[in-house]
């Protein structure tokens, strides 16, 4: 794919497809007789309004036909090569090699929750295997901490004064746990 500035989904499979099907040597006839034995409804004209950008929109059943027609990784018709800024929607713009680590559920995008994202990971495709007790930790500790914050902030108090409290309150906790022998409160 020639590289363009601020590439986003539809132009890129589009491109992306016009380089697939080149390579395997199919007519845009061709392809589209594939996509209607996966069960698919496009015609040569849908092939080729695609690729030229007259067609503005693919739906997620045809983004994974096409690839499944051109014998390629779906990810591989969506994210374009890395040399490019993409947006995967309007409002966001990334590098492309960010966008294909998290389509392919590697790392989250720049900018958002990583914590949130390593989350909502199925338990069978955790990398690290202490990740998911990590996760469930810190899900536990926002769900107390976040709002504490907020009213934290509401109420004027400084950074300083918020992590002085908190210190103090460990250091609490920690007392009273090892008065329990250790067993917690």
């Amino acid at each position: 794919m020639e590289p363009t500035e601020n590439a986003s989904p539809v132009p890129a499979i589009a491109q992306r497809v016009r380089e697939a099907r080149r390579r395997k040597d199919y007519t845009a006839q061709q392809l589209a007789d594939q996509l209607r034995a996966l069960g698919v409804a496009w015609d040569r004209a849908t092939v080729t309004k695609l690729e030229t950008g007259r067609r503005q929109g693919v739906s997620v059943v045809e983004w994974l036909a096409l690839a499944r027609a051109l014998d390629v990784a779906p990810v591989h018709l969506l994210v374009p090569p890395s040399e490019i800024r993409y947006k995967p929607v309007p409002a966001a713009e990334y590098d492309a090699d960010a966008v294909r680590a998290w389509v392919r559920g590697l790392a989250p995008l720049p900018g958002t929750n990583e914590r949130i994202f390593y989350t909502e990971t199925p338990a069978d495709e955790w990398r690290d295997p202490g990740l998911p007790a990590r996760a469930e930790a810190e899900n536990e500790v926002s769900r107390y901490l976040v709002p504490g914050v907020g009213a934290a902030r509401r109420a004027g108090l400084s950074l300083e004064t918020v992590l002085a409290y908190i210190e103090s309150q460990w250091k609490v906790s920690e007392a009273l746990e090892r008065g329990s022998g250790g067993e917690g409160v």
